[in-house]
């Protein structure tokens, strides 16, 4: 079968033309889905982004051009991007550090141990009340030091939306902890 014609099928919606799409391109999106998602494709996830997919390509399918072609590309991204999303839901949250978050210096007096431990646990708490993407973002930022560029690779962000949520996330951390509880402020 032509693929113009499977297109141009597909673009009118004509009996069957979904099914002859599927016969023909579910080996070749099954294989784009378990290239992005690697070792954590199950035979489930990637049925389901297969479907997926597929139902993607009906719902558009009227806006298709039989005459550009580049039809497989097109389905190859709609694979790709719902993998893609599948990486993003699937991904656990970094955890926060175990122990201090504000690193306790040796030569401090045992008062100010057990401040810099009362902010620690102050901060660990207001870091969770952050939605999950923002406060992995800032554990990685700031306590693992990783660069704005490195956050961004690594959560399959743009470095621009790592370096916003960042500064959100620093108005709404400083509005928390300046409150003041029992007229003592926070750090």
């Amino acid at each position: 079968m032509n693929e113009a014609k499977l297109v141009r099928d597909l673009k009118r919606k004509q009996r069957g033309a979904l099914d002859r799409a599927i016969d023909r391109y579910s080996g070749y999106v099954g294989a784009v889905a378990r290239s992005v998602l690697g070792s954590r494709a199950t035979r489930e996830d990637l049925e389901e982004i297969v479907s997926d997919s597929f139902l993607a390509l009906w719902r558009v399918s009227e806006r298709l051009d039989e005459t550009r072609g580049g039809f497989k590309s097109y389905l190859s991204a709609i694979a790709r991007n719902l993998s893609v999303d599948r990486l993003r839901k699937s991904r656990p949250a970094e955890p926060l550090p175990e122990g201090d978050l504000l690193a306790a210096d040796e030569a401090q007096g045992p008062e100010q141990t057990v401040l810099r431990r009362e902010q620690a646990q102050t901060l660990r708490a207001v870091l969770e009340e952050l939605a999950a993407d923002d406060c992995e973002i800032f554990v990685r930022f700031y306590y693992y030091r990783q660069t704005v560029r490195e956050i961004a690779e690594t959560l399959d962000m743009n470095e621009s939306t790592v370096k916003a949520r960042l500064a959100r996330g620093r108005s709404k951390l400083r509005d928390k902890l300046t409150k003041e509880v029992d007229g003592y402020a926070y750090l």
